[in-house]
């Protein structure tokens, strides 16, 4: 009893499921058509501004660490630099290279 369907039978199926689909959300559909699509077009828009707001708030989040590792490594790395580049300078003045 090795049945194999076939693309036919998918296909039907396929309609089918489609149909019965279709029915069964007309039957049961709490709302119209056209509220459905206004609460839907509101729905998105809360989210666009939810990730907006997200985003917003990573952005913040960000310059704030930023400020802060500054605060605690700003003013000991630039002294360091500096001092790095006053370094370089005089081991410059005794360049062997004969240039």
């Amino acid at each position: 009893m090795d049945r194999r369907f076939s693309f036919q039978d998918f296909g039907i199926g396929v309609l089918t499921g489609l149909a019965a689909g279709a029915i069964a959300g007309i039957l049961f559909a709490p709302d119209s058509g056209e509220l459905t699509r206004e609460r839907l077009v509101l729905r998105a828009g809360n989210m666009k501004l939810s990730a907006q707001e997200l985003i917003d708030n990573a952005k913040n989040s960000l310059e704030l660490a930023g400020n802060k590792l500054d605060g605690v490594f700003g003013t000991p790395e630039r002294s360091l630099r500096k001092r790095l580049g006053e370094l370089k300078e005089e081991l410059e003045k005794y360049n062997l290279t004969g240039a």
